[in-house]
């Protein structure tokens, strides 16, 4: 039995050896770290219409959206049926006999009576009673028009996810330019150094020092093209693209223009829109129902009304500190916009100032005025400032966009 059961398991072994390397070579998996295929061009715009359209992502707001709109159903249809039991026990009943047959009175019309008290009890058991009633429309009514509020809500945090690692490869992409553009500079110095130092007017610590200069610039270079490749393949992962596809950004790494409005119409339409604000609502009225079905019905030192009360004091306050909450973020926001702004003018002042100061430094080196330590002091100084400026036109616009967000329904879904 032992000799037929051994050629069977190595024949399995061989073919489903065969089938996991024909799965595994239908991605194209670059032996290199160099990007491949036709060039995809894309804008920010493009991104994020590709992100909100296809992919998973897309695909799992589209399914939320479709539980929503399945819950706004339910709510419709529970309401209905609450409203449509409790219609019914309030209609007159025929009264019955131990028989279960009509009693007549003596104009030949049957008796009619109300509901028993154990059916109503029964019912009201069930969950059909007068303030399931309300809570039910009360919450058909809040799905229905929340539904695409908390799909615009998602498609918020798509397009915010997309935003962000595009900018990341924006701003990879820049620092590589800067990077590139100090290894010029570096090599520019070295080259006049080394002309010095044949002329006899450098010494030759100077061209080592040059030379160190250089390989630590070749060294950043490195490193940022590094960076930029882990960037692509950020953006590849999001979108669904191959990882090593090859995607050219076609948007520039430039300051976009703030929203156009004043502060108090910002916080407004905060209070007017964000999700969590009507969430908290929906919660606080809910309770506000529940808390008035219990007035009458038990003692006011009673537990239930008790834990009732400080449930709906709980809810009230929810809903009021949210708003606080809201407008306290709106503002926070808003300043930090303006110092944000603030920052961009001061990198580019400051990176003005550093090419106009290295460009000093190499003319007062030039005439003997200053040493070479002087000069690469100054360079390092213009190559941080460019660094510093890509990163305060990213900060700056990454903020933007999350205040556009932040004004509108903003990127919470709330549970219907």
């Amino acid at each position: 039995m032992r000799k037929r059961i051994l050629p069977v398991l190595l024949v399995a072994l061989v073919v489903l050896g065969s089938v996991v390397m024909a799965v595994g070579t239908e991605r194209n998996i670059v032996p290199d770290m160099n990007f491949t295929g036709d060039a995809i061009h894309l804008s920010l715009d493009d991104a994020i219409e590709i992100m909100k359209t296809k992919g998973s992502r897309a695909e799992a707001a589209a399914l939320n959206k479709a539980s929503d709109e399945a819950i706004a159903k339910g709510h419709k249809e529970s309401a209905e049926s609450i409203s449509e039991y409790l219609r019914r026990l309030s209609e007159p009943m025929p009264v019955l006999d131990s028989e279960g047959k009509p009693v007549f009175g003596s104009d030949g019309k049957p008796l009619m009576t109300t509901a028993p008290i154990s059916i109503v009890a029964a019912a009201e058991a069930g969950g059909a009673t007068k303030t399931n009633e309300k809570i039910m429309k009360l919450r058909r009514d809040f799905a229905k028009e929340q539904v695409e509020a908390n799909y615009q809500a998602e498609l918020n945090e798509i397009e915010a996810m997309t935003i962000q690692v595009y900018y990341g490869v924006l701003q990879a992409e820049e620092n590589l330019r800067v990077a590139k553009e100090n290894l010029t500079n570096q090599k520019t110095i070295y080259d006049n150094t080394m002309k010095k130092y044949k002329q006899g007017t450098a010494a030759k610590v100077d061209t080592l020092t040059a030379e160190t200069q250089v390989l630590q610039a070749e060294q950043q270079v490195a490193l940022a093209e590094t960076a930029l490749k882990n960037a692509k393949m950020n953006f590849n992962l999001l979108l669904g693209y191959d990882l090593m596809q090859e995607v050219v950004i076609t948007d520039k790494l430039v300051m976009v223009d703030e929203p156009e409005g004043t502060l108090m119409e910002f916080i407004e339409s905060a209070l007017d829109n964000r999700n969590e604000i009507k969430g908290a609502a929906i919660g606080a009225q809910v309770q506000e129902i529940l808390f008035t079905g219990l007035e009458y019905r038990y003692p006011k030192t009673s537990s239930t009304y008790l834990k009732q009360e400080v449930a709906t004091l709980q809810a009230r306050k929810a809903a009021a500190d949210v708003l606080v909450q809201i407008e306290m973020d709106i503002r926070a926001r808003y300043m930090d916009l303006a110092d944000k702004k603030r920052a961009v003018e001061v990198a580019e002042a400051y990176l003005a100032n550093a090419k106009e100061g290295y460009r000093l430094a190499l003319i007062s080196y030039d005439v003997g005025m200053n040493t070479l330590t002087d000069v690469h002091e100054a360079q390092i100084a213009s190559y941080q400032a460019a660094l510093g400026l890509a990163k305060a036109i990213t900060d700056y616009d990454l903020a933007v966009y999350e205040f556009k967000h932040a004004i509108g329904v903003g990127t919470t879904r709330i549970p219907l």
